[in-house]
């Protein structure tokens, strides 16, 4: 499921580094956080919208792949912060979920694991001397950004065999086979990582 995310383009977005795709990323992310109105966040996520959809050429129909799995997420996130904060609150966490999703899954989607694995060695090579592995640190890097998307596709997958079964209203339902699978998955990824030698990339030091 990680290994196929990446989908082929002839965009300005396919064709900028990695390295410079991460870098925004993580700028934008900071953004995020530091964006106080409601305003201000939906322009921000309107924008990165408008870039999955147009700069990058994935569409309409991929966006809302991407989202729909994220919907039951919302609705709880929403719920907690109705119940602690207000509905400004529970807007601002929304729009910067979404936000932060759709660009991770943009920088997912266009660019290979092994191209941004390797900006990311560029970007923490720097720490090689504090006794960091640079390789190790990149993987980690470039398997959590490409999780995001793959996980809201188990979300999705989940459901869709929901709404089969006419369950698909159904929260708890719906929470304990995505957490099942996740974890499936997780027990799957560790066995092939150790498989490939993963826990010998030692730290030095």
């Amino acid at each position: 499921m990680i290994v196929g995310l990446f989908v082929p383009g002839e965009s300005l977005i396919h064709r900028l580094s990695a390295r410079r795709k991460l870098l925004a990323l993580a700028l934008l992310g900071a953004s995020l956080v530091m964006l106080g109105g409601v305003g201000s966040l939906s322009a921000a996520a309107f924008l990165v919208g408008a870039l999955f959809i147009w700069g990058a050429g994935l569409g309409v129909t991929r966006l809302w792949s991407t989202t729909r799995p994220l919907l039951i997420w919302l609705l709880l996130i929403v719920a907690a912060q109705l119940w602690l904060g207000s509905v400004e609150t529970a807007m601002k966490v929304s729009l910067r979920l979404i936000a932060l999703v759709w660009a991770a899954s943009l920088v997912t989607l266009t660019t290979k694991l092994s191209d941004m694995s390797d900006a990311i060695v560029g970007l923490v090579q720097p720490l090689e001397r504090f006794g960091v592995s640079p390789e190790r640190v990149a993987f980690l890097i470039a398997l959590t950004i490409r999780l995001i998307p793959a996980m809201l596709e188990i979300v999705k997958e989940v459901r869709d065999a929901q709404r089969a079964r006419g369950i698909e209203r159904s929260i708890i339902a719906a929470i304990v086979p995505v957490i099942t699978r996740v974890l499936k998955q997780a027990d799957e990824l560790s066995a092939a990582l150790t498989a490939r030698g993963f826990e010998r990339w030692d730290v030095p030091g």
